[in-house]
């Protein structure tokens, strides 16, 4: 149990400094784009996307 815990603590200050280091920012660092989410509008989302020459992620889920 112990290591299992020190192998949860120690992985999520590892993420924890990983995000931090992507977040910092540095003098003439280039700022990263938002990630756009489109909402119940399947066409446009797949326009944008072509348009973008990027692919579609879709995050669905239900209540059940």
């Amino acid at each position: 149990m112990r290591l299992t815990r020190s192998i949860a603590t120690g992985l999520a200050v590892a993420s924890a400094g990983l995000l931090a280091g992507s977040c910092a920012s540095s003098t003439g660092a280039k700022r990263a784009e938002v990630l756009p989410f489109v909402e119940d509008d399947y066409a446009r989302a797949v326009r944008d996307a072509k348009a973008r020459k990027l692919p579609i992620f879709a995050d669905v889920w239900t209540p059940w």
